[in-house]
Parts: C-alpha cells; structure tokens; sequence
C-alpha cells in the first residue's frame, strides 16, 4: 500500500510521537475535540488506520517550515 500524506498532515503527525503509528493515532483521537480542522484529522486517522506498523515506520515525518 503506497499512502502519502499532505504537508500539513505530515506535520501534525510529527508533532505526536511519530515513531509509534498506535501512539499517535491515540494522541490525535485525545486532542481531536480541541482541534478545529477535524477534516484534515479524520483523513490522517483514515490513513493510518488502512497502514501496518511496518508501513509507518518505514516513512519520515519532519515538520515543515
């Protein structure tokens, strides 16, 4: 499975422990209902939710500037 993710979804992500597809699924699900762009959060969970730990582990996730 090749899923790839926006710039701004590779953010959020690297903001949550993004070594841990589990770890940041639950942080993201922790601070949804502080968030506003709940879109953008349901999309990254839909993803990481269709990917293995070895998917996820496999990619970088940096923050942009």
């Amino acid at each position: 499975m090749n899923i790839k993710f926006t710039v701004e979804e590779s953010n959020l992500i690297s903001i949550f422990d993004g070594k841990r597809r589990k770890a940041v699924i639950q942080s993201i699900l922790e601070v949804k209902k502080y968030l506003d762009d709940t879109e953008m959060l349901s999309r990254v969970l839909e993803k990481l939710d269709s990917m293995s730990d070895e998917e996820f582990e496999a990619m970088e996730f940096v923050a942009a500037e």
